[in-house]
Protein backbone atom coordinates (compact mmCIF):
# COMPACT_ATOMS: atom_id res chain seq x y z
CA UNK A 1 0.00 0.00 0.00
CA UNK A 2 1.39 3.36 -1.03
CA UNK A 3 1.75 6.42 1.17
CA UNK A 4 -1.62 7.95 2.13
CA UNK A 5 -2.24 11.62 2.96
CA UNK A 6 -5.23 12.22 5.25
CA UNK A 7 -6.91 15.56 5.82
CA UNK A 8 -8.11 16.46 9.30
CA UNK A 9 -11.70 15.57 8.35
CA UNK A 10 -10.64 12.18 6.94
CA UNK A 11 -8.60 11.50 10.06
CA UNK A 12 -11.60 12.20 12.32
CA UNK A 13 -13.81 10.05 10.12
CA UNK A 14 -11.29 7.17 10.36
CA UNK A 15 -11.29 7.44 14.14
CA UNK A 16 -15.08 7.32 14.34
CA UNK A 17 -15.22 4.47 11.85
CA UNK A 18 -12.94 2.35 14.02
CA UNK A 19 -15.02 3.05 17.11
CA UNK A 20 -18.29 2.20 15.38
CA UNK A 21 -16.95 -1.08 13.97
CA UNK A 22 -15.33 -2.43 17.13
CA UNK A 23 -18.72 -3.71 18.31
CA UNK A 24 -19.09 -5.91 15.24
CA UNK A 25 -15.53 -7.16 15.24
CA UNK A 26 -16.20 -10.44 13.42
CA UNK A 27 -17.59 -8.66 10.35
CA UNK A 28 -15.52 -5.50 10.51
CA UNK A 29 -12.01 -6.64 11.45
CA UNK A 30 -10.61 -5.89 8.01
CA UNK A 31 -12.14 -2.44 7.98
CA UNK A 32 -10.62 -1.70 11.39
CA UNK A 33 -7.25 -2.93 10.17
CA UNK A 34 -7.64 -0.81 7.04
CA UNK A 35 -8.27 2.38 9.02
CA UNK A 36 -5.46 1.69 11.46
CA UNK A 37 -3.09 1.09 8.56
CA UNK A 38 -4.12 4.35 6.86
CA UNK A 39 -3.58 6.35 10.07
CA UNK A 40 -0.26 4.63 10.70
CA UNK A 41 1.17 5.14 7.22
CA UNK A 42 0.03 8.73 7.02
CA UNK A 43 1.34 9.56 10.50
CA UNK A 44 -1.98 11.28 11.24
CA UNK A 45 -1.90 10.06 14.86
CA UNK A 46 0.66 12.83 15.50
CA UNK A 47 -2.16 15.36 15.18
CA UNK A 48 -3.28 14.27 18.65
CA UNK A 49 0.25 14.22 20.03
CA UNK A 50 0.80 10.44 19.85
CA UNK A 51 4.20 9.01 18.94
CA UNK A 52 3.02 5.71 17.41
CA UNK A 53 -0.05 3.92 16.15
CA UNK A 54 0.09 1.60 19.18
CA UNK A 55 0.01 4.54 21.59
CA UNK A 56 -2.81 6.08 19.58
CA UNK A 57 -4.96 2.92 19.61
CA UNK A 58 -4.33 2.29 23.30
CA UNK A 59 -5.39 5.76 24.32
CA UNK A 60 -8.31 6.15 21.93
CA UNK A 61 -9.81 2.64 21.97
CA UNK A 62 -8.15 0.69 24.77
CA UNK A 63 -6.48 -1.68 22.30
CA UNK A 64 -3.22 -3.41 23.22
CA UNK A 65 -0.20 -3.55 20.94
CA UNK A 66 -0.82 -7.18 19.96
CA UNK A 67 -4.41 -6.48 18.94
CA UNK A 68 -3.38 -3.48 16.83
CA UNK A 69 -0.72 -5.53 15.07
CA UNK A 70 -3.17 -8.39 14.42
CA UNK A 71 -5.80 -6.12 12.86
CA UNK A 72 -3.28 -4.45 10.59
CA UNK A 73 -1.57 -7.70 9.58
CA UNK A 74 -4.87 -9.41 8.73
CA UNK A 75 -5.83 -6.45 6.55
CA UNK A 76 -2.48 -6.33 4.77
CA UNK A 77 -2.44 -10.09 4.20
CA UNK A 78 -5.98 -10.79 3.03
CA UNK A 79 -7.32 -7.54 1.56
CA UNK A 80 -7.83 -6.93 -2.15
CA UNK A 81 -5.36 -4.76 -4.02
CA UNK A 82 -5.62 -1.01 -3.57
CA UNK A 83 -6.77 1.26 -0.76
CA UNK A 84 -9.87 -0.77 0.12
CA UNK A 85 -11.23 -2.66 3.13
CA UNK A 86 -12.50 -5.51 0.94
CA UNK A 87 -11.15 -9.03 1.41
CA UNK A 88 -9.84 -11.13 -1.42
CA UNK A 89 -12.59 -13.36 -2.73
CA UNK A 90 -11.10 -16.64 -1.43
CA UNK A 91 -11.05 -15.29 2.15
CA UNK A 92 -14.45 -13.59 2.40
CA UNK A 93 -16.19 -16.49 4.17
CA UNK A 94 -13.49 -17.06 6.78
CA UNK A 95 -13.85 -16.02 10.40
CA UNK A 96 -11.46 -13.60 12.01
CA UNK A 97 -10.05 -16.34 14.28
CA UNK A 98 -9.38 -18.56 11.26
CA UNK A 99 -7.59 -15.81 9.36
CA UNK A 100 -5.52 -15.02 12.44
CA UNK A 101 -4.38 -18.66 12.64
CA UNK A 102 -3.65 -18.75 8.91
CA UNK A 103 -1.15 -15.92 9.37
CA UNK A 104 1.23 -18.61 10.66
CA UNK A 105 0.77 -20.71 7.51
CA UNK A 106 2.77 -20.08 4.34
CA UNK A 107 0.73 -18.48 1.58
CA UNK A 108 1.14 -21.48 -0.74
CA UNK A 109 -0.24 -23.81 1.94
CA UNK A 110 -3.32 -21.71 2.76
CA UNK A 111 -5.17 -23.39 -0.09
CA UNK A 112 -5.30 -26.46 2.17
CA UNK A 113 -8.07 -24.77 4.15
CA UNK A 114 -11.62 -23.64 3.47
CA UNK A 115 -14.11 -21.73 5.69
CA UNK A 116 -15.43 -25.10 6.96
CA UNK A 117 -12.13 -25.89 8.68
CA UNK A 118 -11.83 -25.85 12.46
CA UNK A 119 -9.26 -23.58 14.04
CA UNK A 120 -7.69 -26.59 15.78
CA UNK A 121 -7.05 -28.20 12.38
CA UNK A 122 -5.07 -25.13 11.33
CA UNK A 123 -3.08 -25.29 14.56
CA UNK A 124 -2.44 -28.98 14.01
CA UNK A 125 -1.06 -28.13 10.58
CA UNK A 126 1.27 -25.56 12.17
CA UNK A 127 2.58 -28.24 14.53
CA UNK A 128 2.96 -30.61 11.58
CA UNK A 129 5.15 -28.06 9.79
CA UNK A 130 7.26 -27.19 12.82
CA UNK A 131 7.93 -30.81 13.78
CA UNK A 132 9.09 -31.73 10.28
CA UNK A 133 11.22 -28.61 9.98
CA UNK A 134 12.86 -29.32 13.34
CA UNK A 135 13.58 -32.99 12.61
CA UNK A 136 14.18 -33.78 8.93
CA UNK A 137 15.25 -37.31 9.90
CA UNK A 138 11.67 -38.21 10.79
CA UNK A 139 10.60 -38.08 7.16
CA UNK A 140 7.85 -40.53 6.53
CA UNK A 141 9.58 -43.64 5.17
CA UNK A 142 7.66 -46.71 6.41
CA UNK A 143 7.35 -49.40 3.78
CA UNK A 144 10.22 -47.67 1.96
CA UNK A 145 7.86 -44.94 0.74
CA UNK A 146 9.99 -42.54 -1.32
CA UNK A 147 7.81 -40.62 -3.76
CA UNK A 148 4.89 -38.40 -2.69
CA UNK A 149 2.50 -40.95 -4.23
CA UNK A 150 3.98 -43.80 -2.19
CA UNK A 151 3.83 -41.71 0.98
CA UNK A 152 0.20 -40.87 0.31
CA UNK A 153 -0.69 -44.54 -0.16
CA UNK A 154 1.13 -45.46 3.05
CA UNK A 155 -0.79 -42.74 4.86
CA UNK A 156 -4.12 -44.00 3.52
CA UNK A 157 -3.17 -47.49 4.70
CA UNK A 158 -2.48 -46.19 8.21
CA UNK A 159 -5.69 -44.18 8.17
CA UNK A 160 -7.64 -47.36 7.45
CA UNK A 161 -5.76 -49.27 10.14
CA UNK A 162 -6.69 -46.62 12.70
CA UNK A 163 -10.31 -46.38 11.49
CA UNK A 164 -11.68 -49.93 11.56
CA UNK A 165 -15.31 -48.96 10.95
CA UNK A 166 -14.46 -47.03 7.79
CA UNK A 167 -12.43 -49.87 6.26
CA UNK A 168 -15.13 -52.43 7.04
CA UNK A 169 -17.80 -50.13 5.61
CA UNK A 170 -15.87 -49.83 2.33
CA UNK A 171 -16.19 -53.60 1.90
CA UNK A 172 -19.74 -53.97 3.19
CA UNK A 173 -21.89 -50.89 2.58
CA UNK A 174 -20.00 -48.04 0.89
CA UNK A 175 -19.98 -48.11 -2.90
CA UNK A 176 -19.99 -44.42 -3.84
CA UNK A 177 -17.46 -41.66 -3.03
CA UNK A 178 -20.26 -39.52 -1.59
CA UNK A 179 -20.99 -42.14 1.08
CA UNK A 180 -17.31 -42.37 1.95
CA UNK A 181 -17.05 -38.58 2.29
CA UNK A 182 -20.05 -38.46 4.62
CA UNK A 183 -18.61 -41.19 6.83
CA UNK A 184 -15.09 -39.74 7.03
CA UNK A 185 -16.12 -36.11 7.39
CA UNK A 186 -19.73 -35.83 8.59
CA UNK A 187 -19.19 -32.26 9.84
CA UNK A 188 -17.69 -31.08 6.56
CA UNK A 189 -14.03 -31.06 7.61
CA UNK A 190 -11.56 -33.39 9.28
CA UNK A 191 -7.78 -33.54 9.44
CA UNK A 192 -5.40 -36.49 9.68
CA UNK A 193 -1.63 -36.55 9.67
CA UNK A 194 1.05 -39.20 9.76
CA UNK A 195 4.76 -38.49 9.49
CA UNK A 196 5.30 -36.00 6.69
CA UNK A 197 1.81 -36.29 5.20
CA UNK A 198 -1.17 -34.13 6.18
CA UNK A 199 -4.69 -34.82 4.90
CA UNK A 200 -7.58 -32.37 5.06
CA UNK A 201 -10.96 -34.01 4.37
CA UNK A 202 -13.97 -31.98 3.18
CA UNK A 203 -17.29 -32.96 1.59
CA UNK A 204 -17.36 -34.79 -1.73
CA UNK A 205 -17.56 -31.63 -3.83
CA UNK A 206 -14.39 -30.16 -2.30
CA UNK A 207 -12.54 -33.45 -1.99
CA UNK A 208 -9.35 -34.02 -0.01
CA UNK A 209 -6.34 -31.72 0.23
CA UNK A 210 -2.96 -33.43 0.58
CA UNK A 211 0.24 -31.87 1.85
CA UNK A 212 3.45 -33.89 1.70
CA UNK A 213 6.11 -31.96 3.60
CA UNK A 214 8.42 -30.21 1.16
CA UNK A 215 5.89 -30.46 -1.68
CA UNK A 216 3.10 -28.19 -2.91
CA UNK A 217 -0.43 -29.04 -1.72
CA UNK A 218 -2.53 -31.09 -4.14
CA UNK A 219 -6.16 -32.12 -4.13
CA UNK A 220 -7.50 -35.62 -4.72
CA UNK A 221 -11.04 -36.92 -5.11
CA UNK A 222 -12.81 -39.39 -2.87
CA UNK A 223 -12.98 -41.70 -5.89
CA UNK A 224 -9.17 -41.76 -6.00
CA UNK A 225 -9.04 -42.35 -2.24
CA UNK A 226 -11.49 -45.23 -2.60
CA UNK A 227 -9.47 -46.76 -5.45
CA UNK A 228 -6.30 -46.66 -3.32
CA UNK A 229 -8.11 -48.38 -0.44
CA UNK A 230 -9.21 -51.19 -2.78
CA UNK A 231 -5.71 -51.57 -4.19
CA UNK A 232 -4.36 -52.01 -0.67
CA UNK A 233 -7.02 -54.24 0.90
CA UNK A 234 -8.88 -56.19 -1.81
CA UNK A 235 -6.83 -59.31 -1.04
CA UNK A 236 -8.24 -59.21 2.51
CA UNK A 237 -11.86 -58.67 1.43
CA UNK A 238 -14.06 -60.20 4.13
CA UNK A 239 -17.02 -57.84 3.99
CA UNK A 240 -17.76 -56.30 7.36
CA UNK A 241 -14.72 -58.12 8.85
CA UNK A 242 -12.06 -57.00 6.39
CA UNK A 243 -10.17 -55.04 9.04
CA UNK A 244 -10.10 -58.07 11.34
CA UNK A 245 -8.84 -60.34 8.56
CA UNK A 246 -6.12 -57.90 7.49
CA UNK A 247 -4.83 -57.03 10.94
CA UNK A 248 -5.11 -60.48 12.51
CA UNK A 249 -8.18 -60.27 14.74
CA UNK A 250 -11.24 -62.31 13.81
CA UNK A 251 -14.77 -61.90 15.23
CA UNK A 252 -15.14 -63.53 18.63
CA UNK A 253 -11.40 -63.53 19.28
CA UNK A 254 -9.31 -61.18 21.33
CA UNK A 255 -6.44 -59.21 19.92
CA UNK A 256 -3.23 -60.98 19.01
CA UNK A 257 -1.69 -59.52 22.14
CA UNK A 258 -4.43 -60.96 24.32
CA UNK A 259 -4.21 -64.39 22.72
CA UNK A 260 -0.47 -64.50 23.33
CA UNK A 261 -0.73 -63.24 26.86
CA UNK A 262 -3.57 -65.39 28.10
CA UNK A 263 -2.68 -69.07 27.85
CA UNK A 264 -5.40 -71.48 28.86
CA UNK A 265 -4.96 -72.34 32.50
CA UNK A 266 -6.39 -75.55 33.91
CA UNK A 267 -9.13 -74.98 36.45
CA UNK A 268 -8.51 -76.16 39.98
CA UNK A 269 -11.13 -78.44 41.52
CA UNK A 270 -13.41 -76.63 43.89
CA UNK A 271 -13.20 -77.70 47.49
CA UNK A 272 -16.61 -77.67 49.16
CA UNK A 273 -15.32 -78.43 52.62
CA UNK A 274 -17.50 -81.56 52.86
CA UNK A 275 -15.69 -84.82 53.51
CA UNK A 276 -17.35 -87.57 51.51
CA UNK A 277 -14.76 -90.30 51.64
CA UNK A 278 -14.24 -90.15 47.86
CA UNK A 279 -11.30 -88.69 46.07
CA UNK A 280 -12.70 -85.99 43.76
CA UNK A 281 -11.61 -86.02 40.15
CA UNK A 282 -9.44 -83.19 38.94
CA UNK A 283 -11.37 -81.22 36.29
CA UNK A 284 -8.85 -79.45 34.08
CA UNK A 285 -8.78 -77.74 30.71
CA UNK A 286 -7.28 -80.86 29.23
CA UNK A 287 -9.34 -83.98 29.95
CA UNK A 288 -7.46 -87.08 30.87
CA UNK A 289 -8.46 -89.91 28.55
CA UNK A 290 -9.35 -92.79 30.77
CA UNK A 291 -8.51 -96.28 29.67
CA UNK A 292 -11.53 -98.57 29.51
CA UNK A 293 -11.59 -101.00 32.39
CA UNK A 294 -12.72 -104.59 32.15
CA UNK A 295 -15.18 -105.24 34.88
CA UNK A 296 -14.54 -108.37 36.93
CA UNK A 297 -16.79 -111.29 36.28
CA UNK A 298 -18.22 -111.10 39.77
CA UNK A 299 -17.73 -107.57 41.12
CA UNK A 300 -17.75 -107.23 44.83
CA UNK A 301 -20.40 -105.04 46.36
CA UNK A 302 -18.83 -101.67 47.16
CA UNK A 303 -19.39 -100.11 50.48
CA UNK A 304 -20.51 -96.46 50.07
CA UNK A 305 -17.50 -94.23 50.37
CA UNK A 306 -15.03 -97.05 49.74
CA UNK A 307 -12.48 -96.54 46.97
CA UNK A 308 -9.17 -97.91 45.80
CA UNK A 309 -6.05 -95.86 45.23
CA UNK A 310 -5.25 -97.67 41.99
CA UNK A 311 -8.41 -96.20 40.50
CA UNK A 312 -6.75 -92.77 40.64
CA UNK A 313 -3.41 -92.86 38.83
CA UNK A 314 -2.96 -89.14 39.40
CA UNK A 315 -2.36 -89.90 43.08
CA UNK A 316 -0.04 -92.82 42.42
CA UNK A 317 3.73 -92.29 42.74
CA UNK A 318 5.86 -92.18 39.60
CA UNK A 319 7.18 -95.66 38.59
CA UNK A 320 10.68 -96.25 39.91
CA UNK A 321 13.35 -97.42 37.49
CA UNK A 322 15.54 -99.95 39.26
CA UNK A 323 15.69 -103.55 40.25
CA UNK A 324 12.90 -105.84 39.16
CA UNK A 325 10.19 -105.21 41.70
CA UNK A 326 8.66 -108.58 40.91
CA UNK A 327 11.36 -110.09 43.12
CA UNK A 328 10.01 -108.30 46.14
CA UNK A 329 8.04 -110.27 48.60
CA UNK A 330 4.30 -109.69 48.61
CA UNK A 331 4.43 -108.51 52.16
CA UNK A 332 6.79 -105.67 51.17
CA UNK A 333 4.06 -103.80 49.34
CA UNK A 334 0.91 -105.02 51.01
CA UNK A 335 1.19 -102.83 54.12
CA UNK A 336 1.33 -99.71 51.96
CA UNK A 337 -1.91 -100.60 50.23
CA UNK A 338 -3.58 -101.33 53.52
CA UNK A 339 -2.47 -97.98 54.87
CA UNK A 340 -4.11 -96.20 51.95
CA UNK A 341 -7.29 -98.20 52.32
CA UNK A 342 -7.44 -97.43 56.02
CA UNK A 343 -7.64 -93.72 55.34
CA UNK A 344 -11.27 -92.83 55.71
CA UNK A 345 -10.99 -89.24 54.59
CA UNK A 346 -9.11 -87.96 51.50
CA UNK A 347 -7.22 -85.16 53.18
CA UNK A 348 -4.85 -83.24 50.86
CA UNK A 349 -1.15 -83.91 51.18
CA UNK A 350 0.66 -82.37 54.15
CA UNK A 351 -2.75 -81.88 55.79
CA UNK A 352 -3.16 -78.62 53.88
CA UNK A 353 -6.58 -77.36 52.89
CA UNK A 354 -7.17 -76.45 49.29
CA UNK A 355 -6.41 -72.74 49.04
CA UNK A 356 -9.02 -70.29 47.92
CA UNK A 357 -8.52 -68.41 44.63
CA UNK A 358 -5.87 -65.73 45.04
CA UNK A 359 -7.37 -62.29 44.33
CA UNK A 360 -5.99 -60.62 41.23
CA UNK A 361 -3.45 -57.88 41.90
CA UNK A 362 -2.98 -54.70 39.94
CA UNK A 363 0.15 -54.31 37.85
CA UNK A 364 1.59 -51.28 36.12
CA UNK A 365 0.94 -50.73 32.46
CA UNK A 366 4.69 -51.01 31.88
CA UNK A 367 4.71 -54.48 33.46
CA UNK A 368 1.79 -55.50 31.24
CA UNK A 369 3.51 -54.24 28.08
CA UNK A 370 6.64 -56.23 28.93
CA UNK A 371 4.61 -59.42 28.60
CA UNK A 372 3.58 -58.65 25.01
CA UNK A 373 5.24 -59.29 21.68
CA UNK A 374 6.36 -56.38 19.52
CA UNK A 375 3.11 -56.50 17.53
CA UNK A 376 1.04 -56.84 20.69
CA UNK A 377 2.81 -53.83 22.19
CA UNK A 378 2.13 -51.75 19.06
CA UNK A 379 -1.49 -52.90 18.91
CA UNK A 380 -2.09 -51.93 22.55
CA UNK A 381 -0.49 -48.48 22.22
CA UNK A 382 -2.35 -47.77 18.97
CA UNK A 383 -5.66 -48.64 20.65
CA UNK A 384 -4.77 -46.38 23.59
CA UNK A 385 -3.93 -43.47 21.28
CA UNK A 386 -7.44 -43.60 19.86
CA UNK A 387 -8.76 -42.77 23.34
CA UNK A 388 -6.56 -39.66 23.68
CA UNK A 389 -8.78 -37.45 21.51
CA UNK A 390 -9.57 -35.04 24.34
CA UNK A 391 -5.93 -34.68 25.44
CA UNK A 392 -4.11 -31.66 23.95
CA UNK A 393 -1.30 -32.59 21.60
CA UNK A 394 1.11 -30.46 23.63
CA UNK A 395 0.37 -32.68 26.63
CA UNK A 396 1.09 -35.85 24.63
CA UNK A 397 4.55 -34.49 23.86
CA UNK A 398 5.46 -34.22 27.55
CA UNK A 399 7.58 -36.95 29.11
CA UNK A 400 5.63 -36.67 32.37
CA UNK A 401 2.40 -37.72 30.63
CA UNK A 402 3.92 -40.99 29.38
CA UNK A 403 5.58 -41.67 32.73
CA UNK A 404 2.20 -41.39 34.43
CA UNK A 405 0.56 -43.51 31.73
CA UNK A 406 3.15 -46.29 31.98
CA UNK A 407 2.92 -46.31 35.78
CA UNK A 408 -0.88 -46.47 35.70
CA UNK A 409 -2.48 -49.57 37.24
CA UNK A 410 -4.11 -52.18 35.00
CA UNK A 411 -5.37 -55.73 35.33
CA UNK A 412 -3.75 -58.77 33.72
CA UNK A 413 -5.54 -57.98 30.45
CA UNK A 414 -4.21 -54.42 30.31
CA UNK A 415 -7.52 -52.82 31.26
CA UNK A 416 -7.60 -49.85 33.68
CA UNK A 417 -7.61 -51.11 37.25
CA UNK A 418 -10.76 -50.53 39.29
CA UNK A 419 -10.26 -50.60 43.05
Amino acid sequence: MEYVQLSMDEYIQSKNDIKNNLGGIVKSFVRIGWQLTRIDRSGAYKNDGYSSIAEFAAAEYGMNRTGVSRFMTVYETYSADGDTPELKEQYREFKFSQLTELLQVQEADRQMFTPEVKREDIREFQRFEKENEADPARLFDWKDAKSPEEKLKATIQEFCRENKDILNAVYSSITEPKDLAEMISPSGSRSYRKGTVYLMFYDESKGIMVKVFGEMPVDITYRYFLDVVHSLFDEYDAGAHTWEKCFGVLPGEGTTAQKQKEPVEPKMPEYSGEITGKVQEDISAEKVIEKPEIAPAQPEEQIPGQDSIDQHPEYMPEPVQGPDISKKKPEDSAPEIHKEEQKSDPVPENNETIPEAIPEKAITRKEYLETLTLYGWADYVAAAMRTFGSIPFSRLREISFWEEWLCGKVDKKGRPWIE
